[in-house]
Order: structure tokens, then sequence, then C-alpha cells
């Protein structure tokens, strides 16, 4: 469902919450990212309007207060760089009025895999004497620290005895699909 394209966003959320720095809940760094600054405030709610209220919204509680929202959308900001974020509406019960509460990076969607997901090399790594190609697990994911997403993999034998445990960048990472075939090879010396 959309929610009204007029919703409420107070000014006082983007200029004294979202674009300053906080000791807890920071998010004014995430989106210095984009190029949103306390000095284009408005760009923010402009871009909050037709980048993310434009988009469906999903209902996720009822409070005494009113009905909450949830839309997940990408966020392009002002030097293009696109934040993936979650925001939270509520339309109150009493007023009927639609307002924007909080937005804050939806760390789901900016992972490719999922923990326990099973997936495939797509390199050798020659120190854990696996190749491209063989199955793996996920078994941790280490949040994106200057570089990419990090996953942590666990490789079983045909046995289900673990060969190797070995953390890797997500570039080393592919999907299986359904043209995939596996096939056994003895482990590399």
């Amino acid at each position: 469902m959309k929610l009204p394209a007029d919703a409420h966003i107070a000014p006082g959320k983007l200029s004294r919450y979202l674009l300053v720095k906080r000791s807890v809940g920071d998010k004014s760094e995430f989106l210095k990212r984009a190029g949103y600054t306390l000095q284009n405030a408005q760009r923010l709610e402009r871009d909050i309007r037709t980048q993310i209220l434009t988009k469906d919204a999903v209902v996720t509680k009822r409070t005494i207060y009113g009905q909450h929202y949830e839309i997940r959308a990408p966020l392009t900001g002002p030097n293009k760089i696109t934040l993936n974020v979650r925001s939270v509406w509520m339309q109150e019960l009493q007023t009927g009025i639609t307002n924007f509460i909080t937005l804050y990076p939806d760390k789901e969607s900016a992972m490719k895999f999922k923990e326990f997901q099973q997936v495939a090399l797509a390199k050798d790594i020659p120190e854990e004497r696996l190749r491209r190609g063989d199955l793996a697990t996920i078994v941790d994911i280490h949040p994106k620290n200057g570089g990419e997403i990090g996953y942590s993999i666990e490789v079983f034998n045909a046995l289900g005895e673990t060969i190797a445990v070995t953390t890797v960048p997500e570039s080393v990472l592919e999907e299986l699909t359904a043209n995939d075939v596996l096939h056994k090879r003895s482990l590399a010396g």
C-alpha cells in the first residue's frame, strides 16, 4: 500500500536528529556517505518524499498511538551514492495524519547472502585447498569495514565432515542456480 504523499516530515527530525552526530544511534555518518548534511536538509526531505514515500509500505505494528509502517527502498543522495534504507512511519489513530518517524540502514538488503545459505566459491582459495565451484555454507556475516561485506564460511566433505572454516569477502562467493551441476573431486593436495 502507498502512504499519503503529503505525510508529515517534521523539519526537526532531519535537522536535530538524522543529520546531527549522536553518541547513540547516530545516522548522520550513514547519510553523509550519500552527501546529506545539515546544509541540505531540505534535499533529504525532498528525496525521502520522491524516492521512499512513493514505494509500497508494509504494516509492522499497531500501538495505542497509531499504525506503524515500514518502507524499504534505495535512497540516492546528492553525490549519486545509493543507500539502502528502512524508513518508519506512523498513522496517528486520533488525527489520521501519517508522520515520518525515522530511517536507518537496511543491512539485510545490503547483504547478498544470508546466514546458513549454501553458496559456491567463485575463486580458488589455495591456502585452504579449496577450488572455484566448491560448495560452502555461510555461518556468520561481517559488516563492511571500509571494504566489502565479509562472510565466514564452512566447507564440508562428502561425508559431512568440516574441512575448512574461513572468512572471505562477498566477491569470492556466488549463488547456486538451477543450472549448476554438483560434481565430485578429491581434496586439493
